[in-house]
């Protein structure tokens, strides 16, 4: 794959994590488990959660919009270490935060690994 090929993979995946956090208030029955929280972690949590999804999607339309520059340029290349960093710390998180005895937690690992590979091989191949 070129290295365009491998940063729009990234911008992909980007907004699959937009669309999986879009999905948290239906998948995790948010609307009747965040009312077992206080009022301030009930509101952390949702203002925790539109954060991700406007770095995701900010991220995956900069690495679409601004190809060349993200492939030409230390900044470009630095956003894209960031991410590769953002998602293997993330996968690192998930056994320690999160069931380990869960088949499902593991497969997050693997997805969150992912991330970081497909935005490593985005920088390595610029």
């Amino acid at each position: 794959m070129n290295s365009h090929g491998w940063l729009f993979a990234a911008a992909g995946y980007n907004l699959a994590l937009v669309m999986f956090h879009l999905g948290f208030w239906r998948i995790f029955r948010w609307r009747d488990e965040l009312l077992k929280l206080h009022p301030v972690n009930r509101g952390v949590m949702q203002v925790m959660n539109l954060m991700l999804i406007f770095v995701f999607l900010f991220m995956a339309v900069l690495q679409v919009a601004f190809a060349a520059e993200f492939m030409g340029s230390s900044l470009g290349h630095a956003l894209l270490v960031f991410m590769a960093g953002f998602w293997l710390v993330r996968a690192i998180l998930q056994p320690v935060l999160f069931d380990r005895s869960s088949a499902v937690s593991w497969a997050f690992v693997l997805v969150f690994l992912t991330g970081a590979a497909l935005h490593a091989c985005a920088w390595w191949s610029a």
